[in-house]
This record gives structure tokens, sequence and C-alpha cells, in this order.
């Protein structure tokens, strides 16, 4: 999968950040432009410069990102997930979170894109996640996803 350069790469601002915050509880761009006192616009612009600043192309990807470099706090572990996780989701959440396009993550878990996209939406059933970006916080929530891999942006030694 290929990734972003991280010499260009920094960090989200603080405000970038709050709004990450509230797409990672689940929030749209709506409900979050709401509770923060924001335009929708202010909120997509603000995402997209916050990717931008990442060295990430999707809102899922900054969100994993703002875990590794420990900008928005790690959920708590809790019990393994709702309905398990095999092999192919474990790959499809990874590549989610590295910042893979869907062409780029159908090809790593050796699936169709339809069985891919397909594997996405059921997992956000199972789990209860709301959008991508929720899904990866359950990801660090249930154990699947960790700091070990870096970001899509960003890679840890």
């Amino acid at each position: 999968m290929s990734a972003r350069p991280g010499p260009a790469a920094s960090h989200p601002t603080p405000a970038q950040v709050r709004i990450a915050g509230k797409l990672a509880q689940g929030l749209s761009t709506g409900k979050a432009a709401v509770e923060l006192g924001l335009s929708e616009g202010t909120v997509a612009i603000q995402m997209s410069h916050g990717n931008r600043r990442a060295g990430v192309r999707h809102r899922h990807a900054l969100i994993h990102a703002c875990y590794v470099t420990g900008q928005l706090p790690r959920p708590e572990p809790t019990t393994s997930p709702p309905g398990g996780i095999d092999e192919v989701e474990t790959k499809i959440l990874w590549s989610l979170a590295l910042d893979g396009t869907y062409a780029e993550i159908a090809q790593h878990a050796g699936v169709s894109h339809e069985a891919m996209k397909n594997r996405i939406r059921a997992l956000r059933r199972r789990w209860g996640a709301e959008n991508d970006p929720h899904l990866i916080t359950l990801g660090w929530r249930f154990a699947v996803l960790d700091a070990s891999c870096g970001t899509g942006g960003h890679r840890v030694a």
C-alpha cells in the first residue's frame, strides 16, 4: 500500500484534532459542526487541511494518526469485538487505518472490491459503527488496532 511521504507531514492543529475527536465518536460532519458551533463547510475544510497536515487522504486515517501520535486520547481497550473479527476483516481494518484506497484495501485483503465494501458494511453493523472514523475508534477499543504500524503519514520505528 502506498503512503504519502512523511517529510511534508506534520500534526493537525488543535482545532482540527477537536473536530477529529467528534468524528471519532461517530458524529457526522453536520452533527460535529452543531456540537462545535461551526458550519459544516468549516468542518469539512478543517478536516481536509488536517488530512493534508497529517499526510493522509481520508478521515479514518486521520483518526488513526491522532491516536498513534497521542493527539486524541486512545480508547480504553475492552473485551473482544462483538461477533469477533476474522483475518480478512483485520486486514481491511488495518488498511483503512493506514490510509489505503478501496482498491488497495481489496488487494491487500485478497478480496474483490465489492466483497471488501460488503465486509466493511457488515463490520460497521456488527460493531455499531456510525462511519469509518468511528470504525477506527472501535478497532482501537477492541485492541485490533494499535500504534505498532504507524500511520499513512508517519511511520513508527
